[in-house]
């Protein structure tokens, strides 16, 4: 898809007003091998920053800073009708986006390898997961045509409307970040003094639901999934504390346990 050349967002920095000798941290990261999930998603991730160089005169480095020219990018695709280019788009995006949560906060990659949206990533230092591509193609379709309170959309990961005939063939959008459930570790049954645990998932849209609505522009966002995703570790840490838990990480292992890795077919994850 070819986007027309446009000012960034106002307020937003361009390439020519970062001051000289700037490192580019973005590709720090030894690159993975291709035919892996982490491969893909890299593949991906440095395509969406060259169509977005091309298109804003911006590198957009792996820096929460960057996602506002990353939503400017999705938000002048939307008049895009072809499912595959949408997707292709959503994609290119949403491996971005990943890949700066990889970076920032801590996770690895899980997939087929091939199809983008089997790219999962699961995180470290909590035990969360989503997809991130179904994160970007639901704020690409931005379907819904009204604010969203954050635990009736992206808590219980509703998606787009089944009737959008921009929406790719595959599976329902899942755009949820998946915490644990009743009956995993930490779950429902785990007694606390005299009281029960409550699972982290059930808690969590508790306090999803709890929040106000957002605007639909702010709602069908990457800058809106990335500061939920925070405010979710945040509200987890909090929790785990209140209940006496130690701080500790997540691999890949943890994840098999519960069917996350298997549901996601992994051809080769990739740690920080």
């Amino acid at each position: 898809m070819s986007v027309p050349p446009m000012s960034g967002p106002p307020g937003s920095r361009t390439r020519s007003s970062e001051p000289p000798g700037t490192p580019d941290r973005s590709d720090s990261d030894p690159r993975p091998p291709s035919g892996t999930a982490a491969g893909l998603a890299r593949e991906l991730a440095d395509a969406l920053r060259d169509h977005v160089r091309r298109s804003l005169g911006v590198d957009v480095e792996y820096t929460s800073t960057s996602l506002a020219f990353v939503d400017h990018y999705l938000r002048s695709a939307r008049s895009e009708t072809r499912p595959a280019i949408l997707l292709l788009v959503a994609a290119e995006a949403g491996a971005w986006y990943g890949e700066l949560v990889r970076r920032e906060i801590g996770g690895q990659w899980i997939g087929d390898g091939h199809d983008p949206r089997t790219l999962r990533l699961v995180l470290r230092h909590q035990f969360l997961h989503f997809a991130p591509v179904d994160q970007a193609l639901e704020a690409l379709l931005a379907t819904q045509g009204l604010g969203q309170g954050l635990g009736q959309g992206l808590g219980q990961g509703l998606g787009a409307e089944a009737d959008d005939t921009r929406m790719p063939e595959g599976p329902a959008l899942d755009t949820a970040f998946h915490a644990k459930g009743a009956g995993a570790d930490g779950g429902a049954s785990s007694p606390v003094g005299d009281a029960v645990r409550e699972d982290d998932a059930s808690w969590l849209a508790e306090r999803l639901a709890e929040l106000p609505p957002v605007g639909e522009d702010e709602y069908y966002s990457l800058t809106c999934r990335f500061e939920t995703l925070q405010l979710v570790l945040e509200l987890l840490a909090a929790k785990h504390v209140g209940e006496g838990r130690s701080p500790r990480e997540f691999g890949l292992e943890d994840y098999t346990e519960v069917g996350v890795v298997d549901h996601s077919r992994p051809a080769g994850a990739a740690a920080d």
